[in-house]
């Protein structure tokens, strides 16, 4: 097969599947251009999640005509002039290739006019071919105009997400640029309506209040530090304000957005205990190095960058981070002196529930009745079916672990005899031949798992009017969710409405919460949506596994003999009953063959 040397047009296009994979991609490049240009509003407009139009327009310092023209050829740019410049990159963009790539897969058009000119220069451009040039009359800056994009290359584009997607990815896009640019005016419109507005500010604080909300600004701590070649400073939360998901972290250096694993590890480490499992820490940092410290020519997106000294840098980054909080008194801290003296007096093994000998029970139990018990249930012996009467509280369990029990159902559980509970979390029953301990958090979990996962399949969860509304102060990319999904929440028990701009107010929730946690619920509800990026209807058994978890009553909660027999006859009336909807036991049993072994009633 004869080598052959490839068409410009089939170069341009192999280019652009390089630097090109969304319409996010051409806001990034572009917004990027525009700050190089030392723009200070930049206005971003989208149609159709960015796949049939987007339009930036900035008020930089523009282009002459001659400029304009090289602009969209490859690898032409006035960032750098020579090899040794890639050592040293001290802007956004360097390699010549975004606008080239750009104008190769979409309609394309530029109107550009410096400060020095008296008329404006527009060049259209289909496909890589130059359509139409002239003068234009303009204002100072640059406006670019992408249109169908992907039009001539249909197999990236069949290959892009739905609308909701990728106009969540547009949003990210120009949060994090705002977030790092607080002296540049930045706007988002989508199909007309404004979906970010991001002023020009000298108040960083101020600058996160208006893009994630002004009780998260004012929550959040301030970062500063300096040692020789580094930089650090920006704003981390505090551990009791982690999220569950990643998307609200921001790692910027040397104003570059980037996607770093060491640095952000950097950044755990130094919250060190403090975080709670799957916990994960709001921040907007920025670092600052000698750009000839660092390689940002990695890879087309420029979002990836390698670093010298890295150890050195991240213990910096940990350092820094670990000091502020404890600076705050977030950080626990341990008294050794007085540890060595306490530790001879307090017995090693401490138990993990506190005994509170005024509010315990002395359960008395007749000798006679106890032994008309059976012994046991062994392995072989099947589950035995008992009738409850009114009056009896059920629940089941064994720790036999080579036993597998039936398909559990109402007519498996054995009678059962509530006897109180320990510790504030666990209940006791007395059955046949033993006796259970049944977690009450667990079993009630599991309880509301059922009745809610039942409502949701009939479609009538049971919500409840809530006097007061809880306003919500939404991120962008929560406020689309918050849209978009408005009938799906509705069918979930949250009926929110818009309350103006980013502001929703949250009317109803399901009746199962009363009146607590109805706020972190529906946030906890939006961001899995958003971390999981599918529709609400594939993530409902998460939610309602969710919502089953923070309706049911909690470890420590003491409760009346009423509230817990009502808890086991509703487990008994459950499909599943052995387990929570996390996997974990409702109850465990322990016989009275093994209590005998014990006391050494028997060999």
């Amino acid at each position: 097969m004869p080598i052959h040397l490839l068409t410009e047009d089939v170069i341009n296009k192999i280019a652009a599947g390089e630097v090109i994979e969304r319409p996010a991609s051409v806001v990034k490049e572009l917004i990027e251009n525009s700050i190089d240009a030392n723009a200070t509003r930049i206005l971003v407009e989208i149609e159709s999640s960015g796949k049939e139009r987007i339009c930036i327009t900035d008020n930089g310092e523009g282009m002459s005509e001659q400029d304009a023209r090289k602009s969209i050829l490859r690898h032409a740019t006035s960032k750098i002039t020579s090899a040794d410049d890639l050592f040293s990159i001290n802007t956004l963009g360097f390699r010549g290739e975004a606008l080239a790539s750009i104008a190769a897969v979409s309609h394309f058009s530029l109107l550009t006019k410096p400060a020095a000119s008296l008329a404006g220069f527009n060049l259209i451009i289909e496909g890589g071919a130059i359509i139409s040039s002239g003068i234009a009359a303009a204002e100072q800056g640059t406006v670019i105009e992408v249109r169908d994009i992907f039009y001539n290359t249909p197999a990236r584009k069949k290959f892009l997400k739905t609308d909701a997607v990728e106009l969540r990815h547009i949003i990210d896009v120009v949060t994090h640029y705002a977030l790092i640019n607080p002296h540049i005016s930045f706007r988002l419109l989508h199909n007309s309506h404004e979906l970010l507005k991001s002023p020009s500010t000298s108040e960083w604080r101020s600058n996160i209040a208006s893009l994630y909300g002004i009780d998260l600004a004012r929550e959040l701590l301030e970062i500063q530090a300096t040692e020789e070649g580094i930089s650090l400073q920006g704003f981390i939360c505090k551990p009791y304000h982690a999220r569950n998901d990643k998307h609200q972290q921001a790692f910027f250096v040397n104003t570059r957005w980037i996607k770093n694993h060491d640095l952000v590890k950097a950044v755990y480490d130094g919250y060190h205990s403090l975080l709670f499992v799957n916990r994960h820490p709001l921040f907007v940092l920025h670092l600052q190095l000698d750009p000839t410290k660092i390689d940002v020519n990695v890879h087309p997106h420029k979002s990836e960058i390698r670093i010298e000294q890295k150890e050195r840098i991240c213990e910096f980054i940990r350092k820094t981070v670990h000091d502020c909080l404890q600076q705050h008194q977030l950080l626990p801290s341990v008294n050794l002196q007085m540890e060595q003296q306490t530790s001879s007096s307090v017995s090693s093994k401490r138990s993990t529930y506190r005994f509170e000998p005024s509010t315990q029970t002395v359960l008395h139990v007749k000798e006679a009745a106890a032994a008309s018990y059976l012994s046991d249930m062994t392995p072989e012996t099947p589950v035995p079916q008992f009738s409850l009467p009114p009056s009896s509280s059920p629940s089941f369990s064994s720790t036999s672990s080579s036993f597998s029990y039936p398909a559990p159902s109402p007519s498996t559980f054995p009678e059962l005899r509530l006897l109180g509970q320990i510790h504030k979390t666990f209940f006791v029953a007395e059955t046949h031949g033993g006796v259970f301990f049944i977690d009450q958090h667990a079993a009630h979990e599991r309880v509301m798992y059922e009745q809610l996962m039942a409502q949701l399949n009939q479609g009538n969860i049971e919500t409840q009017e809530l006097l007061k509304g809880e306003i919500l102060d939404l991120t962008p990319v929560e406020a689309v969710l918050c849209r978009d999904f408005q009938t799906q929440f509705e069918e979930m028990g949250f009926r929110v409405e818009n309350f103006g701009g980013q502001s929703f107010i949250l009317k109803t929730s399901p009746a199962v919460f009363g009146r607590q946690q109805v706020r972190s619920m529906f946030m906890e509800i939006l961001h899995a949506i958003e971390d999981n990026k599918n529709k609400v209807h594939e993530l409902r058994e998460l939610i309602i596994t969710r919502m089953a978890c923070r309706a049911a009553v909690m470890a420590g909660e003491e409760l009346t003999s009423a509230r817990m027999e009502k808890i086991l006859a509703q487990l008994r009336e459950t499909q599943l009953p052995y387990t929570c909807p996390h996997g974990r036991p409702t109850l465990l049993k322990t016989t009275a063959d093994e209590l005998e072994k014990k006391f050494k009633r028997k060999g």
